[in-house]
């Protein structure tokens, strides 16, 4: 998710591919092309925990809400992880680990609305469902669609998880809008911070909506309710 003024690698690692670089097959030991495209060629150094102590319960709160958005995902308890990481960004890898940059969990670790919408954009971008493919050949239009959609994607699914948990968009989507507007100008390979915010409120009004709609119980299932109650 792009948090920062400026995210690292993001526009070196596109340029490099419009300009016919070495193609990132997704193989073995490399690199996936998404994740090159979204956050860089290297992903943010791992920091050690251990010399923050101060963030221990805000690592804690941060493991909780992977477990829980994860599960929207289809991911266990045991599947991926949440990793202290520099800088002020956050990215996921195809093992379904975050990591979670120590200026931005220093800045938000008492927003829980905001840190639900970051661990839910990461989750929402599914790395391990990405199929392999070749990004030579396509032009710098290509890739910023694709980066587009996929922010995208994870933008809306960050909502449905703020829904599902009953937090609020407003803080994420506030930080979002204010955050452009330090940028003196708008970036290509990314949909405006209104329309993402848009996106976001969306599918968090959608989802809030299906989930206080009545349950319907057939018949059939509130019997068998009724005598699973009586065993």
């Amino acid at each position: 998710m792009k948090i920062g003024f400026t995210p690292a690698g993001i526009a070196t690692s596109t340029g490099t591919m419009a300009g016919g670089g070495t193609p990132f097959l997704g193989g073995l030991g490399q690199p996936h092309p998404m994740a090159v495209l979204l956050f860089g060629k290297r992903p943010a150094p791992l920091v050690d925990r251990r010399r923050y102590p101060r963030l221990t319960k805000a690592l804690r709160k941060l493991k909780s809400l992977k477990d829980q958005v994860g599960e929207m995902a289809g991911m266990g308890e045991d599947d991926g992880g949440v990793d202290l990481a520099e800088g002020r960004n956050a990215s996921i890898g195809r093992d379904g680990r975050i990591r979670f940059g120590l200026e931005l969990l220093e800045e938000s670790e008492d927003d829980d609305d905001f840190l639900v919408a970051v661990v839910g954009h990461e989750i929402g971008h599914q790395p391990w469902t990405w199929p392999t493919f070749n990004l030579a050949g396509m032009t710098k239009k290509d890739l910023d669609a694709m980066y587009r959609e996929e922010e995208a994607k994870a933008d809306r699914f960050a909502g449905r998880a703020l829904a599902e948990l009953r937090a609020n968009p407003d803080s994420v989507c506030d930080f979002l809008i204010s955050t452009e507007r330090f940028e003196a100008h708008k970036p290509s390979d990314y949909y405006p911070a209104e329309v993402r915010a848009e996106m976001i409120r969306d599918a968090y009004s959608k989802r809030l909506r299906a989930l206080q709609k009545p349950k319907l119980v057939l018949p059939g299932m509130a019997g068998r309710s009724r005598a699973h109650d009586l065993r």
